[in-house]
């Protein structure tokens, strides 16, 4: 199914357009292909961080619902604290994005309480779909 048609569907129970996702994003490449796959979904991205203080800098400037986070980030902060400090802090909750998936790592991401995983590399469908369920699980 297109994103368009996902979106869509989305949106006739709830306009993802009311919903701003803050992506955290070491890789630019990346950052780019999500905040592209967001923008033409309907969603609203409030910002991209490229680390974890920028994150949080980006969150306490202004209203966040959800977070995408890629938990190997570069700087003093992966995203596993990020999103956990994004959660304690501002009530943000995240989606973890990654290409680790060890049981260690997996384990140490449910401190942040995440609302989903997406393991790298993932289709745009894959996004859509975590993204709607994380905002089921949230009220939005």
């Amino acid at each position: 199914m297109a994103i368009r048609e996902l979106s869509q569907q989305v949106s006739e129970g709830g306009n993802p357009a009311r919903v701003n996702i803050l992506l955290v994003e070491d890789e630019a490449l990346v950052a780019s292909y999500i905040r592209d796959v967001l923008e033409e979904s309907g969603f609203v991205i409030a910002g991209v961080a490229s680390s974890g203080p920028e994150a949080i800098s980006l969150a306490s400037e202004q209203a966040i619902d959800l977070a995408l986070v890629d938990i190997k980030l570069a700087g003093p902060m992966d995203g596993i604290e990020v999103a956990r400090l994004l959660h304690d802090r501002f009530e943000i909750r995240s989606i973890f994005l990654s290409g680790l998936c060890d049981p260690e790592t997996m384990e140490r991401s449910q401190a942040a309480q995440p609302l989903g995983f997406l393991q790298k590399p993932f289709r745009p469908s894959q996004v859509f779909n975590a993204l709607e369920k994380a905002l089921s699980e949230t009220g939005r």
